[in-house]
């Protein structure tokens, strides 16, 4: 049975990035409700069982409060965000990348990156975060925000 494909969203899920002032905290930002987080956990577990596989994600915008976390107080800053995210296990275990087309966000993780996706999407759930993975050299790190 694939169980990426069995798998069903439930809760609150925020990506977005920063359109100026984005030297202290480039790329994609992560948050979710609860149960977004268990959704989200669910969805990176059915991967590693299947090994292979994709699923979209549909994306809530972030609300002031969330964008108000990462050092901007006012949340006033320019952001941009997705409205899917298809999140796909890649073949190539050390890929890692985040690739905004129109309102559409594909990130493409290896089973390397997986351990890590999975321990800050829990730590979000937690309300551990101020932290980021992923390469900043090639501007794809993700943050995670509580």
């Amino acid at each position: 049975m694939r169980f990426v494909h069995a798998w069903k969203q439930s809760g609150c899920v925020s990506m977005w990035r920063y359109t100026e002032h984005a030297r202290h905290f480039p790329g994609w930002h992560f948050n979710a409700d609860e149960l977004g987080c268990l959704s989200m956990l669910a969805l990176i577990d059915a991967l590693n069982v299947d090994g292979s596989g994709e699923r979209t994600v549909v994306l809530t915008a972030p609300t002031l409060s969330q964008l108000r976390v990462p050092a901007n107080k006012s949340g006033q800053a320019p952001w941009e965000g997705a409205e899917r995210l298809r999140l796909r296990l890649s073949s190539d275990p050390k890929v890692w990348s985040l690739t905004l087309s129109g309102t559409l966000l594909l990130m493409e993780a290896g089973s390397d990156w997986m351990p890590e996706l999975r321990a800050g999407i829990a730590g979000t759930r937690t309300g551990r975060g101020d932290y980021s993975i992923g390469d900043r050299k090639s501007g794809d790190p993700l943050w995670f925000w509580w």
